[in-house]
């Protein structure tokens, strides 16, 4: 459900706080501006975009909860394969801290950009990972973002 002069556009600790009460259990009121879906399964990013209403309302996020998967069950990295192609990190990680304790880290935000091997897709999509220090879990929040720069020609 859309209102009408609304905007989702939460700061990343409330994001943290929103993947927290996830994976704690607790009720959220949120709506659908944050739902769940495998990020890292079958569907291209813009398969996605179209499913869950990103070209429809014009938007410029789409906020999901998805669990991280692992090469193998022996493999500590994680598979963030995706259909034909593959989330690549972009080596961009930071700390979120508490806003009012900036002493205490509450996750990590990661960035990454999906690759196929075609020039056309080439930076076109951003993937930001967060994930919580506070408590070990594989539910991770993601903000999927439709790069709407020009993109350099190859």
């Amino acid at each position: 459900m859309e209102l009408v002069g609304f905007r989702f556009e939460p700061s990343e600790a409330m994001l943290l706080g929103y993947l927290y009460n996830k994976v704690s259990g607790n009720k959220m009121e949120m709506g659908n501006m944050v739902q769940e879906c495998d990020l890292y399964g079958q569907k291209e990013p813009w398969e996605i975009w179209d499913m869950f209403g990103g070209a429809t309302h014009n938007k410029e996020d789409l906020y999901f909860f998805t669990r991280l998967k692992k090469k193998s069950s022996t493999d500590s990295r994680t598979n963030r394969s995706v259909g034909s192609g593959t989330w690549n990190d972009n080596s961009d990680t930071k700390e979120i801290k508490h806003p009012r304790h900036p002493s205490q880290t509450l996750g990590i935000r990661k960035r990454y950009r999906y690759e196929d091997g075609k020039p056309d897709q080439v930076g076109k999509w951003i993937l930001h990972e967060f994930s919580l220090k506070i408590i070990e879990t594989n539910m991770v929040l993601c903000r999927l973002r439709k790069n709407q720069r020009k993109q350099k020609q190859v």
